[in-house]
């Protein structure tokens, strides 16, 4: 989905993120799956930020979306593939503003975003390839995102793959069918939480059994071991997915030999837990991102009135985002020069303390005049400083003043 930005100028380009993007529905989820990483992170984002050179990086992965969010550097070293979309400027602040509300999901008002940035910038922070400016500015899009989902009437944030999910299973299963859940990210939980209040028999697994009791005890759950579910589904009417696995956990080599009553899969992993030649078995019927995130008409058209609706409150976000970002790019920079000009002159300092030693000729009072003609030195030349540096104007644009 593209906005309106017509307010442009050039700024230095380490103020502001440059985004790089795989994302439905404009790359299929093929393509953006290809692109997922969750084994071995760490290691890929400081391989990322050494590549481009970046001064911070985020990384966000999500069930339908990659991005790359890269301050100073080369943003494009990181060389992902071909197709990707990149964002820069206010475009980039408008694209993460509008997915941080929710417009950019195919579940418009997808209420997952926010912790899923925020999740992705601890990983980042962790590891040491982000710092405050990655965590200030992905607040401010956090909060002003917020504060445009209350415009748009999406504050209570009631649509995600989860819930639609968990409209899907009320609305195909019998009260009383019997769920196993695998894995223990956000969607799992929540549907662990509600499937039961709805009448149906649930229980957990992943790949961590002690990660399944953590999250299965408090509910009141059971578990069963995923090697025994991946051998044989036998009793259970539904398989809900959703774990970071690189690989198919569920196979049709697996279950090839089977034979068994209906078995729905919903498979909201990316890269898929289960291969898509399940379907070839008579007893599966399996359903994966792609269906959810398909674009129906009423879809396209929901996003399409709240993207109208949405683009003023985005001009005006996007703008007060960069301001921020520029107003702490110049107080950086006041630092660097104040820091420099003080190490400059306190070197100057130095070298007039020597030749006063050599300088036997001065008295008392001329040795005092020098010194009060230093400290006056230093006092103008931070005053002159700070007088220069550009000032914003009732529109938040910096000036000269």
């Amino acid at each position: 989905m593209t906005y309106a930005v017509p307010w442009q100028r050039i700024i230095s380009p380490d103020m502001e993120p440059v985004l790089i993007s795989f994302h439905a529905p404009v790359h299929d989820l093929d393509q953006v799956a290809h692109h997922v990483v969750r084994e071995g992170l760490s290691a890929h984002l400081r391989e990322w930020q050494q590549r481009a050179e970046a001064r911070e990086l985020v990384y966000l992965a999500t069930c339908q979306r990659v991005l790359w969010m890269v301050w100073g550097g080369e943003a494009d070293s990181i060389d992902p593939g071909p197709g990707f979309r990149r964002y820069e400027g206010e475009e980039a602040w408008t694209h993460l503003l509008a997915m941080s509300a929710g417009l950019e999901s195919a579940n418009l008002g997808d209420r997952e975003i926010p912790g899923q940035l925020k999740d992705a910038l601890v990983a980042a922070r962790e590891v040491g390839v982000a710092g405050e400016e990655a965590q200030t500015a992905l607040e401010d899009v956090i909060r002003e995102g917020q504060r445009l989902r209350a415009r748009l009437g999406l504050a209570d944030g009631n649509v995600s793959v989860a819930t639609v999910a968990l409209k899907h299973l009320t609305e195909g299963l019998e009260p009383g069918s019997s769920v196993a859940l695998v894995g223990v990210g956000p969607m799992t939980q929540y549907l662990a939480e509600r499937l039961p209040e709805r009448g149906f028999r649930v229980v957990v697994a992943n790949r961590t059994r002690r990660k399944a009791h953590d999250l299965a005890d408090p509910l009141g759950l059971a578990t069963v071991d995923l090697p025994q579910l991946q051998r044989d589904p036998e009793g259970f009417d539904a398989i809900v997915t959703a774990t970071a696995a690189p690989e198919p956990l569920f196979t049709r080599d697996a279950w090839q030999a089977l034979k068994r009553p209906t078995l729905r899969i919903l498979d909201l992993a990316l890269p898929p837990d289960s291969e898509p030649g399940l379907e070839l078995l008579p007893w599966i019927h399996r359903v994966d991102l792609n269906a959810f995130l398909t674009q129906t008409a009423t879809a396209r058209g929901q996003r399409a009135e709240a993207a109208l609706k949405a683009e003023p409150y985005l001009v005006g976000a996007a703008r007060r985002l960069r301001h921020r970002a520029e107003a702490r790019a110049r107080k950086r920079h006041l630092l660097s020069a104040q820091e420099r000009l003080d190490s400059a002159w306190g070197a100057l300092e130095e070298e007039v303390q020597v030749l006063e030693e050599t300088m036997a000729c001065m008295d008392e009072a001329q040795r005092e005049a020098l010194k009060e003609i230093l400290s006056r030195g230093r006092t103008l030349a931070f005053r002159a400083l700070i007088q220069t540096q550009p000032k914003p104007n009732a529109d938040g644009e910096a000036v000269n003043s």
